[in-house]
C-alpha cells in the first residue's frame, strides 16, 4: 500500500524521515523496510540509539521478523558519561554493543559525529539503513546548527559511502515541525494518533517526498504478524459493485480524478464556494454535451450565459439557432439571460409552479440520443421554493436514463443546510471547487462510486480550449527517483 502511495517504494539511495509519536509503529515500519530488503537478498544495518538488542527482541516478538538473518546486522550508539583521551573532565562518550572497552583500552570515544561515522563506517556497504532513533542523537549539541550538521554526517555517509536507502526515524508530538531532519533528509512520512468518535486510530500520512508524485491522503495504520498494513485500498466500490458508467468531459486531469469521468445515469453534485470559476468548467460540460449529440439542457446558472454558450458551441462547430432548431438544446430561463430566445418550446421563461419545471424537463428528452442537464440548485430553490426544488430533484433521479448525465451546480453557503444536505444525499458524484486566499483554484472529488475519492487537484487555467487544466491525481506509476 505504502509503495503504492509512493509510486514505487521508497527512493533508492536517498533518506526518509519516519516521525510519530510514541507508540505509532515507527520502529514496526522501519524494521519491516528491513524485512522485506532481506527477502530481496539486500544487506541491512539496524542502528538503535535508544534500545539493547534485548529490547528490540522483545519490541518485535509479535512480529515475524528475522533478526538473526545473516544479511542483518544489528548495532547500537548510545551517550554515556564517562572520560575520553582529550579530557579528563566527565562528558558524554559514545557506547556501543559489545564495545565496554571503548575505541582505546580505559577510555571511550566522544558522543559526536565524526566518531559516530567513523564507527557505522565499518558496516559499508549496505543496501539498507534504518536509524531508529535520530532524536538519541539530539545530545551530540543543543545547538540545532550542530545537531543538524550530525544529521547531515548521517545522511551523506548512509547514501553517498554506503549506497544505501535509509529511513530514520524520529519523535514528533502533536505534529511538532521544527525537526530539522524533515528539511534535510530527502522525504518525510508521518505516523499519529487521532481519536475517531472517541475511539483511538493510527494514521500515516506522507507529507512530503521530493521528486515523487505521492499520494498525499492520510491512510490508517495496522499491525499484523507481518508488521504495518495500511488502509483502506480502496475508497470506491470495487468493480462487482459497481452499476455506473462514465463519461469523459476531455479534460484529462479531471477524469482521472473520477476514475474515468463523470458518471451517466445518475445525478452529479458540482459544488462551489461562490468564488471559484466554473465557466471553463461547464464550458468543457456543454462541449461534451453537444459532440455526443446529447440533448443539451439548462436551468442556467450565470456562467451559462447565451455568449458563453454561444462561443462554446461555435468552437465545436455549432451554434444555439441550429440547436434550438434540432430540439437539441433547452433552456429554463430563472434568470432572465436568454430573453432574446424565449417564445419557443425550447426557451422559457422562468416559473413558479414546479408542475411547469418537471413537464419542461420531459419534453426537452427529445432530440439527442440523450440528456446532458446542468442546472443552479440555487435558482430552482429561489423559485419552487425547498419543496420544490426537492420534487425536481426526484424527478431527475426517477426519470434519468442510463445514457443521461444531470449536473446539478450548488453553492452550499446560499441554501439551507438540509437543502445542501438533501443535494448531496442524491448526488451519486460530488466534486467540489473553491479558491483559497491567494487566489488557487483546486478540486476535490467528495463522493463517487469510482476514482481518487478524497484526492485534491489544482485547476489551472489557460488559453486554449478546453481553458483549464486540472492536475493529475497520484497514481501507481514507476518511480521517477527509482534506479536500476
Amino acid at each position: 500500500m505504502l509503495d503504492g502511495m509512493l509510486g514505487g517504494g521508497v527512493p533508492e539511495e536517498r533518506s526518509v524521515l519516519i516521525t510519530g509519536g510514541p507508540g505509532t509503529g515507527k520502529s514496526t515500519i522501519s524494521m519491516q523496510f528491513l524485512q522485506e530488503g532481506l527477502e530481496d537478498g539486500d544487506d541491512c544495518l539496524f542502528v538503535s540509539t535508544e534500545q539493547t538488542i534485548e529490547e528490540l527482541r522483545d519490541s518485535f516478538e509479535p512480529y515475524e521478523f528475522e533478526l538473526d538473518h545473516e544479511n542483518l546486522s544489528v548495532t547500537s550508539i548510545h551517550a554515556e558519561p564517562g572520560q575520553t583521551l582529550e579530557s579528563d573532565e566527565e562528558e558524554l562518550v559514545l557506547q556501543t554493543l559489545g564495545d565496554e572497552e571503548g575505541f582505546v583500552e580505559g577510555f571511550d570515544a566522544p558522543f559526536t559525529s565524526e566518531y559516530i561515522v567513523e564507527y557505522l563506517r565499518e558496516y559499508a556497504p549496505c543496501d539498507r539503513v534504518v536509524l531508529d532513533s535520530a532524536s538519541g542523537l539530539r545530545v551530540v549539541s543543543e545547538n540545532a546548527r550542530v545537531f543538524r550538521r550530525t544529521a547531515l554526517d548521517m545522511i551523506r555517509l548512509f547514501t553517498d559511502e554506503m549506497g544505501a536507502t535509509s529511513l530514520f526515524t524520529a519523535e514528533d508530538n502533536d505534529g511538532d515541525d521544527t525537526n530539522p531532519l524533515r528539511f534535510t533528509t530527502h522525504g518525510v512520512v508521518r505516523l499519529y494518533h487521532e481519536e475517531i468518535s472517541e475511539d483511538p486510530h493510527r494514521f500515516l500520512r506522507v507529507t512530503k517526498m521530493r521528486g515523487v508524485d505521492h499520494d498525499r491522503r492520510r491512510v490508517e495504520i495496522e499491525f499484523t504478524e507481518e508488521g504495518v498494513t495500511l488502509s483502506p485500498k480502496r475508497r470506491s466500490q470495487p468493480p462487482a459493485l459497481k452499476q455506473h458508467k462514465h463519461m469523459s468531459v476531455g479534460v484529462e486531469g479531471l477524469d482521472k480524478l473520477c476514475g474515468g469521468g463523470i458518471v451517466r445515469g445518475s445525478t452529479v453534485l458540482l459544488q462551489h464556494d461562490g468564488h471559484a470559476n466554473l465557466a471553463s468548467i461547464l464550458g468543457s460540460f456543454v462541449s461534451t454535451a453537444v459532440n455526443r449529440d446529447h440533448t443539451l439542457v439548462l436551468l442556467p446558472t450565470r456562467h451559462l450565459t447565451p455568449s458563453r454558450v454561444g462561443s462554446v458551441l461555435e468552437e465545436n462547430g455549432f451554434t444555439i439557432e441550429e440547436l434550438i432548431e434540432q430540439d437539441r438544446l433547452y433552456v429554463l430561463d430563472m434568470a432572465g439571460s436568454w430573453s432574446e430566445y424565449a417564445g419557443g418550446d425550447n426557451v422559457r421563461e422562468a416559473t413558479d409552479d414546479v408542475g411547469d419545471a418537471v413537464s419542461f424537463f420531459r419534453s426537452a428528452d427529445t432530440g439527442g440520443e440523450s440528456t446532458f442537464a446542468v442546472a443552479k440548485t440555487g435558482a430552482a430553490v429561489h423559485r419552487l421554493g425547498p419543496g420544490g426544488a426537492r420534487e425536481l430533484q426526484h424527478f431527475q433521479e426517477v426519470e434519468t436514463g442510463p445514457e443521461d448525465v444531470v449536473v446539478n451546480v450548488h453553492n452550499p453557503a446560499v441554501t439551507d443546510s438540509r437543502i445542501s444536505g438533501f443535494f448531496i444525499d442524491a448526488a451519486e458524484q460530488v466534486l467540489e471547487t473553491r479558491v483559497l486566499d491567494d487566489g488557487l483554484q483546486y478540486i476535490s472529488l467528495k463522493k463517487s462510486p469510482c476514482g481518487f475519492v478524497g484526492s485534491t487537484s489544482l485547476v489551472e487555467f489557460r488559453e486554449d480550449p478546453p481553458y483549464f487544466r486540472v492536475q493529475d491525481p497520484p497514481t501507481e506509476r514507476e518511480n521517477p527517483m527509482t534506479v536500476d
